[in-house]
C-alpha cells in the first residue's frame, strides 16, 4: 500500500482507500442499495449520516476504483465501545482480502481512539456476511440482545 497524492490509500491495482467526506454520501446510499444484505433504515439519511461522519471522521472508509465505490465501512466511537455498520463489498470484488482490508483500518482506527470493545450489527439473514466475520474470528453472542426503541415514533405518540 501507498499513499497517493490526494491522501487515499492506494491499496491495489485501480483501488484506492480513503476516508468518507459528506459528498460521498450519495453514492454510498446507492452503493449500499445495491447490495444484498446490507439493511438500510432511519438513520441512514443523508442528515444523519453528515452527522455520523463529522462525529468519526477517522473511522469510515471507502474504497474505490476509478471513482466507483466498491467498498465501504462506517465506525463509530461512543468513549467507551467502537461500533461498525455497513461494512460491503461488492460481489465482484469479494474474496479478495478487501473487506479485511477495510476491518483492519476501521478496527485500528477505532483502537487508537481508546475501544477496547467493538461490537457490529449483522441481519440474521445475511449468511455471507456472519461466514466473513467468523472467518476473522468475531464471536456471536448468545448472552446478549439488541432492542431498540424508534424515538421518531415515541414523539409522536399522545397520552
Amino acid at each position: 500500500m501507498s499513499l497517493s497524492p490526494r491522501g487515499s490509500i492506494i491499496v491495489g491495482t485501480g483501488l484506492k482507500m480513503r476516508t468518507v467526506s459528506a459528498g460521498d454520501i450519495e453514492n454510498l446510499i446507492g452503493f449500499w442499495r445495491s447490495i444484498d444484505g446490507v439493511g438500510l433504515g432511519k438513520g441512514d439519511d443523508r442528515e444523519s449520516l453528515e452527522r455520523f461522519i463529522r462525529r468519526n471522521p477517522t473511522t469510515c472508509f471507502l474504497l474505490t476504483e476509478e471513482e466507483r465505490v466498491v467498498g465501504s465501512v462506517l465506525g463509530g466511537f461512543d468513549g467507551r465501545r467502537g461500533y461498525i455498520y455497513h461494512l460491503a463489498v461488492c460481489p465482484e470484488k469479494r474474496r479478495q482480502g478487501w473487506g479485511r482490508v477495510l476491518m483492519d483500518a476501521v478496527c485500528r482506527e477505532l483502537e487508537k481512539l481508546g475501544a477496547h470493545k467493538i461490537h457490529l450489527f449483522v441481519l440474521n439473514n445475511n449468511h455471507h456476511a456472519l461466514e466473513f466475520y467468523r472467518y476473522l474470528g468475531w464471536e456471536h453472542r448468545t448472552d446478549i440482545r439488541v432492542m431498540s426503541s424508534d424515538r421518531s415514533i415515541e414523539k409522536h405518540r399522545t397520552d
